[in-house]
């Protein structure tokens, strides 16, 4: 009987705005990254956050699931890029996360070692984000694009 809630949970957090930090708690700021984690940004990679908003989902303590896991949360945000903005270049430290494009499209540039990259993005697109990965995303497109992103954090994040 519990998968049925958690489903019914998430997918009620897609359609109704706030009802997951109901049922979970919203206890963060509206950033989108960490100050300590933006970088200079290379060639075509964006070097600020504009037209942007996020907007939490909620979020689980994970130490009451996992010992290992204390003061860890799992967060869950709704991002939209809005047409011509952008999420700054920044390395995720220790903040393991997946991105789920669920509508318009964006060129997310990337460098996992090998040098920065564009990648074109679109609605139903996962991108994996962990330790180590530098990347910033673009929205060159005229319409909004929005992604729920799943990551864990300390339960300090902003």
């Amino acid at each position: 009987m519990r998968a049925p809630v958690l489903s019914l949970i998430a997918i009620t957090s897609l359609l109704v705005p706030g009802a997951a930090a109901l049922a979970h708690g919203n206890h963060e700021p509206q950033t989108v990254t960490p100050a300590r984690e933006q970088r200079p940004a290379p060639r075509d990679a964006p070097s600020t956050t504009t037209k942007v908003s996020v907007e939490s989902l909620g979020s689980l303590d994970l130490s009451r699931e996992f010992a290992a896991l204390q003061g860890r949360v799992l967060r869950t945000r709704r991002i939209t890029i809005g047409p011509g903005g952008s999420v700054a270049w920044h390395q995720h430290q220790q903040r393991p996360g997946v991105a789920y494009l669920i509508n318009g499209s964006l060129i997310e540039i990337r460098d996992n070692g090998t040098g920065p990259r564009a990648i074109q993005r679109k609605a139903g697109d996962s991108v994996f984000e962990s330790t180590g990965v530098l990347h910033g995303w673009r929205n060159d497109s005229d319409q909004p694009a929005t992604a729920v992103v799943i990551d864990l954090v300390p339960q300090t994040q902003p």
